[in-house]
C-alpha cells in the first residue's frame, strides 16, 4: 500500500511539473534561436547609433601603451568606418565587421583594417612592442552589454573591457577627433607633477597614452588613459590624495589637467627643448664629415612619436623623444629585407653594423635650429654612420657615412 501511495505521489509531482508555466519560458526557444535573437538585437543597437560610437580602446593585456580614442560606425552593408586619434587626419578606414556566436556573442572586424590591425599585428611599422608581439591589441570582442546608451566589450586577446558610447548626432567626426588631437598637441610635455592643492605628491612621465607614476620610494605604477574632448580619462579611477579621480580637464593656459583641487601640472621644459611641430620642415642633412650633404624633409607621421624623412633613396623614420624634445635615428626596416643599420665605421672605415632595436643616433638641438647627431649609447660600439643593408642578399643599398647633423632651412 505504501508503494502505491509513493507512485501516486510521484505521478502528481510530474503532473504539476508538466503544468508549470516556467517550462514554456525556459524551453520554448532553442539555444540557437536565443543566440540568433541576441545577435539581431546587438546588431540593431550597433547600427542604431546614427553618428557612430566613441570607443575607448586599450591594446595590451597590461595596458602598457595606454588607451586610444576611436570613432566607429556600423553600416547596414556590413562595413564599419573607423577613425583613431593616433593616426593622421582622414575620413576613416573601412572594413567588414560581423556579429556572431563564438563562446558568446562576438563583434569582429574580420577583414583587414589598417587601424585595428596596427594595434593587433605581431609587428607594426613603428616598431612598437616586442618583435612577434607588437602592441597585442584586439580586433575581436565579446559583447558584455549592449544598449543604446552604452556598449561594453571585452577584448578576446587582452581581456580588457572597452566602453563605447554614442557620438551625438550633431557632432562632426572631423571636429570631434580634431578636438581630441588638439588637446594631445597642447599637452606635449612628457614630465608632470601631480599636485593636491599646492603640495606635490608624485612625479609622472608620459609614455604613449599613459602616465608612469613614480612613488617616493622609487616604485612605478602605470596610469593608462584616453584623450577626450575635454582632457583625459583614466581606464579606472585613480586614488590621488585620498580622492578617486577618473577624468581631468585640460587647461592650456596653466599647462595642467585638473579635477577640483587635484592637478597634473607640466614641469619646466629642459634647455633646448623643441616641440614636435617645431622640428617639421626642410633641412640639409650633412654627412661625410661635412663634405657631403642632401636636402631632406621631415614630415609628420604620428604626432609626438615620429616623423618621416624624405630625401634619401628610401624614406627613413625619425623618432621623437618627447621627454627631451629631440629626434633620434634608429635601426629600422625600410623595404622588404632592407634595414637601416647603425654603422660604427670609426677611423678605419670598415667597422661593424647592427640591426639591434634602439641602436642609432640622437640629436642635440642648437640655438639656430640645426641639429647635431651623435651615438645614443645603446649599442656599445660608437655609431657614426648608417647603411641601408639587405639582410637577405648581404648587399649595401645606400650608405650615409660619418653623419654630422641637420641644418634647418
Amino acid at each position: 500500500m505504501r508503494k502505491i501511495y509513493s507512485i501516486w505521489f510521484l505521478l502528481a509531482l510530474l503532473a504539476f511539473a508538466a503544468c508549470s508555466p516556467e517550462e514554456d519560458d525556459l524551453f520554448d526557444k532553442s539555444a540557437a534561436e536565443r543566440i540568433d535573437e541576441a545577435i539581431k538585437q546587438d546588431l540593431s543597437v550597433l547600427r542604431g547609433a546614427k553618428n557612430g560610437w566613441v570607443m575607448e580602446y586599450y591594446p595590451s593585456p597590461t595596458k602598457m601603451y595606454g588607451g586610444y580614442t576611436f570613432l566607429v560606425s556600423f553600416g547596414e552593408d556590413g562595413k564599419a568606418n573607423v577613425m583613431c586619434d593616433f593616426f593622421a587626419d582622414g575620413e576613416g578606414v573601412k572594413s567588414e565587421y560581423e556579429v556572431k556566436q563564438s563562446a558568446g556573442v562576438m563583434l569582429t572586424f574580420d577583414t583587414y583594417n589598417e587601424i585595428f590591425h596596427f594595434f593587433s599585428e605581431p609587428s607594426n611599422y613603428l616598431g612598437i612592442g616586442e618583435q612577434g608581439e607588437g602592441m597585442e591589441g584586439d580586433y575581436e570582442f565579446l559583447i558584455l552589454e549592449c544598449t543604446p546608451e552604452k556598449v561594453v566589450l571585452k577584448g578576446k586577446k587582452t581581456g580588457n573591457k572597452m566602453l563605447m558610447t554614442p557620438l551625438p548626432e550633431n557632432e562632426e567626426w572631423a571636429h570631434y577627433m580634431g578636438t581630441v588631437k588638439q588637446i594631445a598637441k597642447e599637452a606635449y610635455p612628457a614630465l608632470y607633477d601631480v599636485k593636491v592643492g599646492e603640495n606635490v605628491e608624485y612625479a609622472v612621465t608620459q609614455r604613449y597614452h599613459k602616465f608612469v607614476l613614480v612613488n617616493k620610494d622609487g616604485s612605478e605604477k602605470d596610469l593608462p588613459f584616453v584623450y577626450t574632448v575635454e582632457g583625459i580619462k583614466f581606464s579606472e579611477p585613480v586614488t590621488i590624495g585620498g580622492q578617486d579621480v577618473q577624468s581631468l580637464v585640460w587647461d592650456s593656459e596653466t599647462m595642467a589637467y585638473a579635477n577640483n583641487n587635484i592637478r597634473i601640472v607640466a614641469q619646466e621644459l629642459p634647455a633646448g627643448y623643441k616641440k614636435y611641430e617645431e622640428l617639421l620642415g626642410e633641412y640639409i642633412f650633412v654627412y661625410g664629415d661635412g663634405n657631403d650633404s642632401a636636402p631632406v624633409l621631415l614630415r609628420e607621421e604620428l604626432f609626438n612619436h615620429s616623423f618621416i624623412m624624405e630625401g634619401f633613396p628610401m624614406d627613413i623614420r625619425i623618432v621623437f623623444k618627447a621627454d627631451k624634445g629631440v629626434i633620434g635615428i634608429e635601426s629600422q626596416p625600410l623595404e622588404g629585407s632592407v634595414y637601416l643599420c647603425p654603422w660604427a665605421l670609426g677611423a678605419s672605415g670598415s667597422g661593424p653594423l647592427t640591426n639591434m632595436s634602439g641602436t642609432g643616433m640622437v640629436g642635440q638641438n642648437l640655438s639656430n635650429g640645426s641639429i647635431l647627431l651623435k651615438d645614443n649609447g645603446v649599442w656599445g660600439n660608437v655609431a657614426d654612420s648608417f647603411i641601408a643593408y639587405d639582410l637577405a642578399s648581404g648587399s649595401s643599398i645606400f650608405q650615409i657615412a660619418y653623419v654630422v647633423g641637420m641644418i634647418k632651412q
